[in-house]
């Protein structure tokens, strides 16, 4: 029992003993690790902006390679110092090319700003490869995409309008002069209503390398009731103003247009032609008046009226 008791007294020694000098060691021993961590070198993957300075000699040239806007920048160094780095403080690199004929550039690791005790593995890419080819403006007409149909008793009252009627396009010449026109994005027709309508719609987005002086465009659509045509025969003659002698001939065709509902609905009983003879002149004889018609409903218009006038013989 004595063993056991001494075995105890012996670990409470062991954890209790100079307990300030034993927790200076581990704290000692603690920073000792972190120093020599954060000393020991270790990588790390940055991104730098890239700058492109177009040569003097490509002022009326384009470029038709795509060129990354930033490289990926594999760096060594310690831990502290690659941490205490960055990445939105980091300056871009300019390119500066002498010629449209300097076709590929490479990165050299002295263009690169960074803290002292920093070295360079890799750049990603490690070059940038250039095209210049001729550039060319062109006004292009804009036409509008129309999707679906109109509703059921909807048609088109005119073509589409579009503001502005022409779109400059700036980009390689070969592509410029390829094109004859610009489309909009579609407009869904299915959900139009009666009336005048006009939106803003995107045009459809450039081919490569080209840029419009435009993104939308403003759309006029003019939507009516669907129009149908009818032929109201035959139409009595009745004179109006003075009696007279007679009317040849005594009944006349009209061809009238308007919205399908109001066509379809109307009772040609109620339409009259009418000869005005109000001021008619008196003496005798025969005089050609033209004929109206009355008693359509407002939006129906007459188109034709066979014959448009009919001979009418006055005095006694």
């Amino acid at each position: 029992m004595s063993a056991l008791v001494d075995a105890l007294h012996s670990i409470r020694l062991f954890f209790t003993e100079n307990l300030g000098l034993k927790a200076s060691a581990i704290g000692i021993a603690i920073l000792m690790f972190s120093l020599v961590h954060g000393a020991e070198d270790v990588e790390r993957n940055v991104y730098v902006g890239v700058v492109v300075e177009p040569p003097p000699d490509a002022q009326d040239m384009i470029l038709v390679t795509e060129i990354p806007d930033r490289v990926r920048v594999r760096l060594k160094g310690s831990r502290a110092r690659l941490n205490a780095i960055r990445q939105e403080n980091l300056p871009p690199v300019d390119v500066k090319l002498e010629s449209k004929d300097e076709t590929q550039y490479y990165f050299e690791k002295e263009m690169f700003d960074l803290p002292a005790g920093i070295s360079i593995m890799q750049v990603v890419p490690p070059s940038l490869v250039f095209k210049w080819v001729p550039r060319a403006t062109r006004e292009l007409p804009v036409e509008v995409a129309i999707e679906g149909k109109l509703p059921d008793g909807l048609q088109w009252a005119a073509d589409p309008e579009v503001f502005p009627q022409t779109v400059k396009l700036d980009g390689p010449r070969g592509v410029v002069n390829s094109m004859r026109a610009v489309r909009t994005m579609e407009v869904d027709a299915s959900g139009l209503h009666q009336g005048v309508v006009q939106r803003e719609i995107p045009l459809l987005g450039p081919p490569a390398n080209t840029t419009f002086d435009t993104q939308t465009v403003l759309v006029t659509l003019h939507v009516q009731p669907k129009m149908k045509e009818r032929v109201l025969s035959p139409l009595r003659v009745d004179a109006e103003g003075v009696v007279p002698r007679a009317l040849r001939p005594r009944a006349v065709a009209a061809r009238i247009r308007g919205p399908e509902a109001l066509v379809d609905e109307l009772n040609a009983a109620s339409v009259l032609a009418i000869v005005n003879l109000t001021n008619s002149p008196v003496h005798k004889g025969a005089v050609a008046v033209p004929v109206e018609l009355r008693g359509l409903p407002d939006g129906i218009k007459v188109l034709e009226i066979e014959p448009a006038a009919v001979t009418v013989l006055l005095g006694d």
